[in-house]
């Protein structure tokens, strides 16, 4: 875990950087895994969490409206991606990488060795939905790896929460018609 030093008045986000295995041994791995996760979001008290990280699962647009907590925009789904869901939604966070409309070429971070397979399988995670500004991935910025670099902008402002509870108090009341 990373944390980052406060600049001025702006709270200082707290970074967690977080890998999991891309075959667990067995489901009691991964479990352990995602609790180990969400112990250490809910023991941070920090105003501004960022989750970055390889998840090695992926995540379609949402399919119910109840899955507030991703995006219109993503990829698929993967059994390892339900179990990601799950964790966005019992800690109260957002997918940020379905937040955003992009072309598909912007979209995956691996590839498969032989090139035949692209998947989405790294993942940015936040608390709050108005510090994330944009999301892609950098097409060529070519690594040794089969991974490609994810870049995020955030808003680390008071603005930005502002913004968020305007949100929220539109959401619950409508505007009033008078004829």
């Amino acid at each position: 875990m990373k944390r980052l030093r406060r600049c001025g008045s702006t709270p200082a986000p707290t970074i967690f950087l977080v890998y999991a295995a891309p075959t667990p041994s067995c489901d009691e791995e991964l479990e352990e895994f995602y609790m180990d996760l969400e112990k250490l979001y809910r023991e941070n008290h920090t105003f501004f969490k960022v989750i970055v990280g390889v998840f090695n699962a992926t995540i379609l647009p949402r399919r119910a409206a109840e899955e507030l907590h991703i995006g219109t925009h993503g990829m698929e789904w993967s059994e390892e991606g339900e179990r990601l869901s799950e964790c966005i939604m019992s800690t109260h966070t957002i997918h940020g990488n379905s937040q955003f409309q992009k072309h598909s070429h912007f979209r995956w971070a691996w590839e498969s060795p032989g090139k035949q397979f692209h998947n989405g399988i790294d993942h940015i995670i936040v608390n709050r939905k108005f510090c994330l500004t944009d999301f892609a991935v950098v097409p060529k910025f070519y690594t040794e790896s089969d991974h490609r670099l994810l870049r995020a902008r955030f808003r680390f402002s008071r603005f930005s929460v502002r913004e968020e509870r305007a949100a929220k108090f539109r959401k619950r009341s409508p505007k009033t018609v008078v004829n």
